[in-house]
């Protein structure tokens, strides 16, 4: 059995390199082509780190830095906002001048 450190750096490891649930396939392909191909060299670095030095703090610092250098991409091919993403809320109220209008002085 492992020992809750082992487990939580396991379980953040698989988490940075699985994609999303909620990607359509343009999406996902964006995601492997991007995200994933960016954050494995960094996960594997931490799993080294904690095999050869023994510092699992160490390692899921590693891993939540290459989650957080390497999100992921908030656009898909043809240069269209993922769904879902904040730059596609701001983008499409301010397109589709969804944005409350403000109260007007009587």
């Amino acid at each position: 059995m492992l020992d809750i450190d082992t487990r939580d750096l396991l379980e953040s490891a698989e988490n940075a390199l699985t994609a999303p649930g909620h990607l359509t396939p343009a999406q996902e392909d964006v995601w492997h082509n991007h995200t994933l191909r960016n954050r494995i060299p960094m996960v594997l670095e931490a799993l080294r780190i904690a095999r050869e030095e023994g510092d699992a703090e160490r390692a899921m610092q590693l891993i939540d830095q290459a989650v957080h250098d390497y999100p992921a991409p908030t656009r898909i091919p043809g240069n269209r906002p993922v769904p879902g993403s904040r730059l596609l809320s701001r983008r499409h109220r301010a397109d589709h001048n969804d944005e409350p209008e403000p109260p007007t002085a009587a």
